[in-house]
């Protein structure tokens, strides 16, 4: 059972039986936060959720994506997959998306435009070293508000 199938479980027995988010984790003897987590999966839509499973990403991924509004989380997403972000990376990007989100809403879209041409120039310059038979690769982490960007070349 998936995670999201475990949160529409609680949110139908809740709905059923009339029963609050206390009164189901006694049932289930959890806690009223383990409820409460499971149904905020729920605030996702089904299409990201099922993006989500069939990534493999964990429950605290999901959750990370939460905290966007919901037309970033799409773009979140991508990025956690297509990077293979760990949690904390996951949580991090989130961090530096909602940063530039308020830059945006203060003017600062050319920043984040700007970030975005250069990582597309980046991963196209990598990829004409690669077909050239020069060994690149990228990594890109997050820690709080800073992007850092790794690069290996192997000359040889």
């Amino acid at each position: 059972m998936s995670m999201f199938d475990e949160a529409k479980s609680l949110q139908v027995m809740m709905k059923m039986r009339g029963l609050s988010q206390g009164e189901v984790a006694k049932m289930l003897d959890t806690s009223q936060s383990y409820v409460a987590n499971k149904l905020r999966l729920l605030g996702l839509d089904e299409e990201l959720q099922n993006k989500i499973t069939a990534a493999g990403l964990t429950e605290r991924h999901a959750r990370a994506l939460l905290r966007l509004d919901g037309n970033m989380r799409a773009d979140a997403l991508e990025k956690i997959c297509e990077r293979r972000l760990t949690v904390r990376e996951s949580e991090s990007l989130v961090d530096f998306m909602n940063t530039h989100n308020l830059a945006n809403k203060i003017g600062g879209a050319d920043r984040l435009r700007a970030i975005d041409i250069f990582l597309d120039g980046m991963k196209n310059s990598l990829a004409s070293l690669c077909a050239i038979g020069v060994t690149s690769s990228q990594k890109i982490s997050y820690f709080g508000n800073k992007m850092i960007i790794t690069i290996s070349i192997e000359n040889g």
